[in-house]
């Protein structure tokens, strides 16, 4: 039986690209046998979510900074309100207000999600339906996405919103 856990001795959050080595010590056999350089090994992973994350989806991994701007985006959309963020921008340029209770948090649960360019709003990234749970992708191609955005999130696609 192998037993794994995601947890790196540094302390850090590990990437699904990591390399585990297992190096497994197999017993001496009794001859014959058909090929003694092939073993089958059953492997079995589970996640137990820590923290605030209640799944294995919504687990919040190590930060990358980007060399260069992207061309796009894609976002994983998981509902809740501002306590939820997590961000490495400075509060000068990361701001979050919730208004009517903040949005879903529902699996499925749609809200309406606008993403503008922060400087006037007339770049307009994504403006559209978004599931709980769901991806949807920030671009205004063939142009590279801004550093900094304007979300806001809605109940429908006029009204007041959740939240920005």
């Amino acid at each position: 039986t192998v037993r794994a856990e995601a947890d790196s001795p540094r302390g850090d959050t590990c990437f699904d690209e990591d390399t585990y080595r297992f190096t497994i010590v197999v017993p001496p056999t009794s001859p014959p046998t058909e090929n003694p350089d092939k073993c089958a090994v059953g492997l079995s992973v589970s996640c137990t979510p820590r923290g605030e994350s209640e799944d294995c989806g919504s687990i919040v991994v190590a930060r990358t900074r980007c060399n260069e701007r992207p061309l796009a985006m894609v976002f994983k959309y998981n509902g809740g309100t501002c306590d939820q963020s997590d961000n490495i921008q400075p509060p000068t340029l990361f701001q979050c207000f919730d208004f009517n209770g903040g949005p879903p948090t529902t699996p499925g649960e749609q809200s309406f999600i606008r993403v503008t360019d922060i400087k006037g709003g007339s770049i307009i990234y994504h403006e559209d339906f978004v599931a709980v749970g769901d991806d949807y992708t920030v671009e205004d191609q063939p142009f590279e996405v801004d550093a900094n955005m304007n979300v806001s999130i809605y109940r429908n696609s006029g009204d007041n919103g959740f939240g920005e």
